[in-house]
């Protein structure tokens, strides 16, 4: 397989993009891929493990920026174990 490097100017890659959309943009590619079901609920529940990690860095990183919004930081900062939970109960 031959490696594509992209850049800023690919109209693929911006760097306005959030971790986020590329996130849901995989996770569509993998829904609608012919892959067969064992395979598509292992790359599922990476690109899963891999939001969760996404949401917790911005959790952690908001706390770090001077404390610049505590309110929120305190409020959300379970949002991860909240996510797992969603996950169990089927919602």
């Amino acid at each position: 397989m031959v490696e594509k490097k992209y850049s800023v100017k690919d109209p693929v890659v911006s760097k306005f993009r959030t971790i986020c959309e590329v996130h849901r943009e995989l996770y569509e590619k993998i829904i609608g891929s012919n892959l067969n079901k064992e395979e598509k609920n292992k790359m599922v529940n990476l690109l899963e493990e891999a939001y969760e990690m996404g949401k917790k860095m911005n959790n952690k990183l908001r706390q770090y920026k001077f404390n610049y919004d505590d309110a929120w930081w305190e409020k959300n900062k379970t949002y991860g174990e909240k996510l797992k939970e969603m996950k169990k109960r089927g919602k």
